[in-house]
């Protein structure tokens, strides 16, 4: 007797199927937090058949899983739709088949040593004490303790870098690989984010650099800001291809701080944000990091 194992979201009614044609299966009601993963993976799943197959059905699979992430994200179905009339109202549908291919936006031919120095007092707002203390905290105490097993350095890691939406036991898995790597500051992006993957089927590109930048603060940092000011990230829907792109990405950021460093304007700016957390120090890296995060939010 062969038995298959598939630990994959279903529709209601597929055991009742299988029992009808003379098999039997075995299921499990999942938990609120591993519906919503799972209720992601399945986003993915379906997505992937449709663009195998790209017939009707597929897009039907495909909407009956929208519908239910929306639910299981706390929304109603009048909500999805009443947000999908007004983002059609103000932006347009897709009818007119319209392809952009490209914006020339007369502002953004400044350098972005420019806009760094013209938006200089809105950045020094925006990266505050108490910011500044935070990232401080995270440094001071990374070897003071075992981050895979403490909760108050991981409840601050998360709290500053907006680890909100991972489960469970990629948070697990996350700390877990953080303390064991944290004594090899050179160890590669790239061999990071294979370890984590196969948790979730997840790359968490912001966060794994996040990491590696707080055991060795010369790398990088990539979030969604930073892509922001720097219009770096194009999507890629492949884990092989969002890695390559990233570590693209990353020597981006990287080549992008040895311009910024060279700036008059941008080394005094770095010089008013050690003036704020004086004595303490915190890397250059990181203090470009935090001006074009800032500039990004903008």
């Amino acid at each position: 007797m062969r038995s298959i194992s598939y630990n994959k979201l279903v529709r209601d009614r597929i055991p009742e199927i299988i029992e009808a044609s003379g098999k039997s299966c075995t299921t499990e009601i999942l938990s609120d937090e591993d519906y919503l993963r799972m209720i992601d993976a399945k986003l993915d799943e379906e997505l992937a058949e449709y663009h195998n197959d790209q017939n009707i059905d597929e897009l039907a699979d495909l909407l009956e899983v929208i519908r239910a992430a929306a639910v299981a994200r706390g929304y109603t179905i009048e909500d999805l739709e009443r947000v999908r009339s007004e983002k059609a109202a103000k932006r347009g549908g897709f009818e007119k088949r319209i392809l952009l291919k490209t914006v020339v936006d007369p502002l953004e031919t400044r350098p972005i040593t420019d806009r760094i120095c013209q938006n200089k007092a809105a950045i020094l707002e925006k990266v505050s004490m108490p910011m500044l203390e935070k990232y401080c905290w995270l440094e001071d105490n990374l070897y003071k303790c075992n981050v895979s097993t403490n909760t108050e350095y991981q409840r601050k890691f998360s709290h500053y870098y907006r680890m909100r939406f991972v489960s469970p036991k990629y948070r697990e898995a996350f700390f877990a690989l953080f303390e064991e790597i944290k004594e090899n500051p050179d160890i590669s992006f790239e061999k990071v984010a294979r370890q984590l993957y196969p948790v979730d089927q997840k790359h968490e590109f912001s966060f794994i650099s996040k990491m590696l930048h707080t055991i060795n603060t010369s790398r990088p940092i990539y979030d969604s800001q930073v892509n922001a000011a720097l219009k770096l990230r194009t999507y890629q829907p492949d884990f092989e291809k969002r890695l390559k792109k990233d570590k693209e990405i990353l020597d981006r950021i990287s080549d992008q701080y040895h311009v910024l460093m060279a700036s008059p304007g941008v080394i005094e700016l770095q010089e008013e944000i050690d003036s704020k957390i004086s004595p303490k120090t915190i890397s250059s890296e990181k203090k470009l990091d935090f001006i074009l995060w800032a500039l990004g939010d903008k």
